[in-house]
Parts: C-alpha cells; structure tokens; sequence
C-alpha cells in the first residue's frame, strides 16, 4: 500500500530550533520575573530598616 506523504526534507532543524527559542523565551520571562520579584522585595525591606532605624534611634557602636 502506498504512502499519501511526500518524500520531502525532514523537518529536525526546524523542531530543535523551536525548542531551542522556546527555551531561550520562556528562560527569559523568568529572569524577568525574578528581577522584578528581587526589586521589590528590596525595597519593601529598604523601607522597613528605614522605619527601624528612625522610631528605635541609630544605632552607636
């Protein structure tokens, strides 16, 4: 019986490059999402050790 599919270059290059991308895009949305996760906890915690700092008074050592 005959196969309905041409005989035509096979389509690996194609799909390890799609991998390859997708990998590559999906790496750096969450070092995005890690830089900004980072940021504001930073300055969550900036503003604590701000407000530590002026209602106990400075620390003199």
């Amino acid at each position: 019986m005959a196969h309905d599919h041409s005989k035509g270059g096979s389509d690996i290059g194609a799909a390890f490059a799609g991998l390859i991308g997708g990998a590559l895009f999906i790496g750096a949305i969450m070092y995005g999402i890690v830089v900004l996760t980072n940021n504001h906890f930073a300055k969550e915690k900036g503003e604590k050790a701000e407000a530590v700092v002026t209602t106990i008074g400075p620390i003199v050592g």
